[in-house]
């Protein structure tokens, strides 16, 4: 039976098609239930400990996160999604926020926000990361990078020659580590991650 994962990554494979996908699932990655909640916690407690007050979510889907967020920090995100129908539903759901149609490539657009956050987008602009680490440095100097990342236990397929652990994508990262927490239940085959970085040079 077809999931919205086969219009992601299947096989070991980078599909991509959010928008398709969007259009045939309502829920993907169960963003209505949020099941596993330990990074998305871990997240706000960065915006919180940094006094960080403005934020890009790149990656927004259809604002659950963006809403959390709001709900427990005051920050309204500027979130950014590559799916029309994902954005559409967002500002159907949560009016009060501020979702908008774009690609993670345009983070020049958005260098008045104190913060950009990488909602499990990561494994999906993989042959991008470095290019946009340097768009960071050159117009977010000084700023944060968060980076929320769902590993797989024992069967990640797809971006093992990038990074295969948390561990691993820190040393990945060009910038000032600051702080980061991984977590996972016994039932779970996953390990959330999340991890924030001062947006300068090691």
């Amino acid at each position: 039976m077809e999931t919205y994962h086969d219009y992601v990554i299947k096989d070991g494979q980078f599909i991509g098609k959010f928008e398709e996908m969007y259009r045939k699932f309502d829920n993907p990655w169960t963003q209505v239930q949020q099941p596993n909640p330990y990074a998305r916690q871990a997240g706000i407690l960065h915006l919180q400990k940094y006094g960080i007050r403005s934020l890009l979510e790149c990656g927004s889907g259809l604002g659950y996160y963006s809403d959390m967020i709001y709900r427990q920090t005051g920050i309204v995100p500027k979130g950014i999604d590559i799916s029309h129908t994902a954005v559409e539903n967002a500002k159907k759901l949560f009016p009060h926020l501020d979702s908008n149609v774009d690609v993670v490539q345009n983070l020049h657009n958005y260098r008045d926000c104190e913060a950009i956050l990488f909602a499990e987008i990561t494994w999906y602009i993989l042959p991008d990361l470095n290019l946009l680490f340097r768009e960071m440095l050159a117009h977010f100097a000084g700023k944060y990078f968060i980076n929320n990342l769902v590993f797989y236990k024992g069967t990640q397929k797809y971006g093992t020659e990038y990074f295969n652990s948390l561990q691993e994508f820190i040393d990945y990262v060009p910038f000032k580590m600051l702080a980061y927490c991984e977590a996972s239940t016994t039932e779970d085959s996953t390990i959330e991650t999340s991890s924030i970085f001062r947006i300068e040079p090691k």
